[in-house]
């Protein structure tokens, strides 16, 4: 696919696919290809395919393919398209004030695994609904375990302090103790092996993706 039709560029989300798409090669403002169309809000437009995230709502108008995101972290700032519990913990550690923020199990998945997926998915666009999430469940005990371990490591640097504690191999234990159930992946999985890819599987690792939005929000 050469050019397609880009609404909702300037969403969050939209500035990332927008620069996926453009970095190979695709248009993104033809009026007669296809629309795609990234919203995160009810008030959507007809169009060949929507992406939003779980938290909006199903749109009301007619699309081909609905794409709905969960759990979704960009490292400069999900706001309304996904959880904000990596931003209000990396906040509690910098101010070291209160009772850390509570947070709940989540499928996290990097706005990077996301974009490289939807690129893919142009070769043959599909139909119907596509959940969208990482297939790791973390608690977010976890979760806050490892960032509390990268930022420990980054003021042991910062301070020309560094301990063994800081160097010491870190190992998460990524099964939740607690039930969350997973969005259906099967679709997604399927629609990307009818493109000739291996399905779904997101490749940014989670620490990777923690140390990213680490050096946003310090930056």
């Amino acid at each position: 696919m050469e050019s397609l039709r880009l609404t909702g560029r300037e969403t969050v989300f939209g500035k990332h696919l927008a620069e996926r798409l453009e970095r190979v090669g695709i248009i993104t403002d033809n009026v007669d290809g296809l629309h795609i169309v990234c919203s995160s809000n009810e008030n959507t437009i007809e169009c060949d395919i929507l992406i939003r995230p779980s938290q909006s709502k199903p749109p009301t108008t007619q699309v081909g393919c609905e794409i709905v995101i969960h759990d979704m972290y960009i490292p400069s700032g999900s706001y309304d398209w996904g959880p904000n519990e990596i931003e209000k913990h990396l906040e509690w550690l910098v101010n070291s004030s209160g009772e850390p923020p509570y947070g709940q199990p989540r499928h996290w998945v990097h706005v990077r695994d996301v974009v490289d997926m939807f690129v893919l998915l142009l070769d043959k666009p599909p139909l119907g609904r596509i959940d969208v999430c990482g297939r790791r469940c973390w608690d977010h005990g976890t979760m806050s375990s490892e960032l509390g371990m990268l930022y420990s490591r980054f003021k042991a640097a910062e301070n020309n302090n560094i301990q063994l504690e800081n160097v010491k191999i870190f190992e998460p234990n990524v099964k939740s103790t607690v039930t969350q159930e997973r969005p259906d992946l099967n679709p997604i999985h399927s629609a990307l092996q009818e493109v000739g890819a291996a399905g779904w599987h997101p490749l940014v690792p989670f620490r990777l993706g923690l140390m990213e939005c680490m050096a946003y929000y310090l930056g």
